[in-house]
């Protein structure tokens, strides 16, 4: 039976791919049982011919499997796709690595996705009927499947104190311990839309938790930062003139060769920290943020995460999460995400149902102190060019 048009024409796509110097992921996947007609078909045609048929039901499963469509039959069989959760940091060890090969050679497709957008893996092309067999076998090794449907997806953190000298807090042991609280969450499917938390072990926010996270728990403190002394005398006048210079909010002056930070106006975005080479440090007055409602989707589009509380201990969280799961299932809509359900409600029912008293951070004026600084011959420059535009003189 001859190829459709589009698959002949895609296939000539692929070649062109597989040729440069580089290696090519067209020539790696040749070495896959992974459907690549239909690939080359949706290249030729632009458009994805892979849609979500929602979330596949197997008893002892409740989460951890999605169905793919492929809405060409005739190029392509639909397939399962199976989330592996992977230990805390991303710290995944040789043997889980071969593990999962091994697990894709035997029931996939000989592939595996390496890392997804919420940090955990996939194994796509697993047929129902093997799913049962796959995930016994597979947990018998100590992994887990999950982070599909209306539970807590794949919590995601930073690498903490493991690798990062800036952690404020143990994100990968947090995280251990939040599974340990909240695991039923996790496994089964229980709230009106899926629930995302993102841990972050300082202000830089390497797991974008204030962004993608429904839930957000983001390592800082309050007042100056640290300055590390010895180190500092170690940098040039012009390294430390950077530094002033990069301030936001003008909290750094340099008199006399000595560098002093005014609390009261660090936001503590990092900047200096990260300029300093070692010798500026996160404040030793360690706060913990809690944030809701943050998303990249969803139908109100994409909401950065809104200040809840400011703790001493980061562990403070769980009783407040806890506030949170109640009053999410209580009140949200089928399929409306956190953030929505608080657009709709209004921040200050948020809070009362959460049991929160307001306070000056969770509403406040827009910042004037804003992150981008203009040097005031660039204000001119931009006043002009903006006069000029409009047809002033």
């Amino acid at each position: 039976m001859n190829d459709p048009d589009e698959v002949v024409k895609g296939l000539e796509i692929i070649k062109e791919l597989k040729k440069g110097p580089w290696p090519s992921y067209i020539t790696e996947t040749e070495k896959t049982r992974y459907p690549l007609k239909l690939y080359a078909a949706s290249l030729y045609l632009k458009r994805d011919l892979w849609t979500t048929g929602g979330y596949v039901s197997v008893p002892g499963v409740p989460t951890g499997i999605l169905m793919r469509v492929t809405s060409r039959p005739d190029i392509g069989e639909s397939a399962n796709v199976v989330r592996v959760y992977l230990p805390s940091g991303n710290f995944v060890t040789s043997k889980m690595l071969r593990n999962l090969a091994d697990f894709a050679d035997k029931y996939g497709v000989s592939m595996v996705h390496a890392i997804t957008t919420s940090e955990d893996f996939e194994i796509p092309g697993i047929p129902k009927e093997k799913i049962r067999d796959f995930v016994a076998e597979f947990r018998a090794t100590g992994m887990e499947v999950g982070s599909t449907g209306d539970a807590f997806r794949n919590t995601t953190t930073c690498v903490g104190p493991a690798l990062c000298e800036y952690a404020t807090f143990d994100t990968p042991k947090f995280r251990d311990d939040f599974y340990n609280r909240f695991n039923d969450y996790a496994k089964y499917p229980t709230f009106p839309h899926k629930l995302k938390l993102k841990i972050s072990g300082c202000p830089l926010d390497c797991a974008r938790a204030s962004q993608k996270g429904d839930i957000a728990i983001i390592g800082s403190w309050e007042g100056a930062p640290l300055i590390i002394r010895e180190k500092l005398k170690l940098l040039s006048e012009k390294e430390m003139l950077e530094i002033v210079n990069g301030c936001p909010t003008g909290a750094i002056s340099l008199k006399n060769g000595e560098l002093n930070i005014e609390g009261d106006l660090c936001t503590q975005c990092m900047k200096c920290v990260k300029l300093s080479k070692g010798s500026i440090l996160p404040g030793e007055k360690k706060k913990y943020l809690l944030y809701v409602g943050g998303k990249l989707r969803g139908k109100k589009g994409p909401f950065t995460a809104k200040l809840v509380e400011k703790m001493d201990d980061p562990y403070q969280a769980f009783d407040i999460i806890e506030r949170i799961i109640n009053v999410y299932i209580e009140n949200a809509a089928r399929k409306e995400r956190l953030g929505d359900m608080i657009f709709r409600i209004g921040m200050k029912n948020f809070l009362d149902l959460i049991e929160k008293e307001e306070k000056p951070y969770h509403i406040k004026d827009l910042r004037t102190n804003i992150f981008y600084k203009v040097s005031e011959e660039e204000k001119t420059k931009m006043l002009e060019e903006l006069k000029k535009s409009l047809g002033g003189e």
